[in-house]
């Protein structure tokens, strides 16, 4: 039974996909809007990877616990300042 509900799932993810590609075959500003919208996310994907990759070598390498928290405090403004600007 998860098995069949697990393939209607995908044919409604496939049928719900291929009619944005139709819809976006006929906008391409559209398209172009969604292609753009796409490329920040990942951008801003792969910094917030780095970022944790670097955070992750710190706790290796021992940071004291200072700074930890001081980066800790960093961090969460970033990601504040970030989904500011996000909004705006």
């Amino acid at each position: 039974m998860g098995v069949s509900a697990g393939l209607a799932d995908r044919q409604e993810f496939v049928k719900k996909v291929s009619g944005l590609i139709e819809e976006y075959q006929e906008n391409p500003e559209k398209a172009e809007q969604w292609a753009q919208g796409i490329t920040k996310y990942l951008e801003e994907l792969k910094d917030d990877i780095r970022m944790q990759r670097n955070v992750e070598t710190g706790f290796k390498s021992g940071f004291p616990k200072e700074d930890i928290s001081e980066l800790t405090k960093a961090v969460k403004e970033l990601t504040k300042e970030l989904q500011q600007q996000k909004k705006g």
